[in-house]
C-alpha cells in the first residue's frame, strides 16, 4: 500500500521550487539589464557615467518601448524611445539627451 507524501517533504519540494525560481529570474532580469544597457550604449557610450536621474528615465523608457525586442542600432534606440507616450516635459528631456550623445561615427 503506497503511503502519501508527507507534507514535510510537499514544504521541501515547494521550498527547492521557490529557490530555483528566484535564482533564474536573477538571472534573466541581470541579462536583460545588460542588453538594455548595451543598446542603450550604442547612442550614450557613457551611460555607467550618467547621472542617475537622466540614466534612469532612460532606462524606463527603454523598458517601456521593449527596447530589448528592437535591432540593436542606434537609429532603432532612439525611434523606440520616442516611441513612448510622455508628456513635453518628459519629450523635452529626452531630446536634451539625444542632443547631448556623442555623434555617431561615419
Amino acid at each position: 500500500m503506497n503511503k502519501p507524501p508527507s507534507l514535510l517533504s510537499l514544504l521541501l519540494v515547494l521550498a527547492a521550487l521557490a529557490v530555483f525560481g528566484v535564482i533564474g529570474a536573477k538571472f534573466m532580469l541581470s541579462s536583460h539589464k545588460e542588453s538594455t544597457n548595451e543598446q542603450l550604449g550604442l547612442v550614450w557610450p557613457g551611460i555607467a557615467a550618467m547621472p542617475e536621474g537622466d540614466r534612469n528615465f532612460l532606462v524606463e523608457l527603454a523598458h517601456t518601448c521593449n527596447l530589448t525586442m528592437r535591432e540593436p542600432v542606434r537609429a532603432e534606440v532612439v525611434d523606440c524611445l520616442r516611441s513612448v507616450q510622455m508628456n513635453e516635459e518628459a519629450k523635452a528631456r529626452l531630446d536634451r539627451l539625444i542632443g547631448q550623445a556623442p555623434a555617431q561615427p561615419r
